[in-house]
């Protein structure tokens, strides 16, 4: 999977328009793959993560990027792992901010219409965070 993504990479911040910042954004499977290159070399200069778990300890002491989480409330198996990560991470002094929006799900900016108004208030609260986290690490 790395290869892949270093691939990706490699080709992304040779197209004309970039700036030479690269962030990942990932979501489900995808999310932790996100949280997980940002412990990749060359470092990236943020991972955005969308109900993805958090890697191991050891994947988390190599962090070289933030790291933002987004997750839905009612998401245990992921959510089951945000506070060991937090707690790593902490120790270590790396950089995840991790945001649980409560009675959301697992996919909720797929799903907005879902749990009576839940994901569409977590959507509504996610993206902002998003952008304004992408905006900052990628000026």
């Amino acid at each position: 999977m790395k290869a892949r993504l270093d691939a990706t990479r490699d080709y992304a911040v040779h197209l004309p328009a970039a700036s030479g910042k690269l962030a990942t954004i990932g979501f489900c499977w995808g999310g932790g793959q996100s949280f997980r290159y940002a412990a990749g070399t060359p470092p990236i200069q943020a991972a955005v993560v969308y109900y993805g778990t958090s890697p191991d300890s050891a994947t988390l002491a190599e962090l070289e990027a933030p790291v933002l989480g987004l997750y839905g409330g009612d998401d245990a198996r992921v959510t089951a792992t945000i506070e060991p990560a937090r707690a790593v991470t902490k120790q270590l002094r790396k950089s995840y901010d991790p945001h649980v929006f409560a009675g959301a799900g697992h996919g909720f900016l797929r799903a907005q219409q879902d749990r009576d108004g839940a994901n569409l208030q977590a959507t509504k609260q996610a993206w902002p965070l998003t952008v304004a986290f992408l905006s900052k690490h990628l000026k």
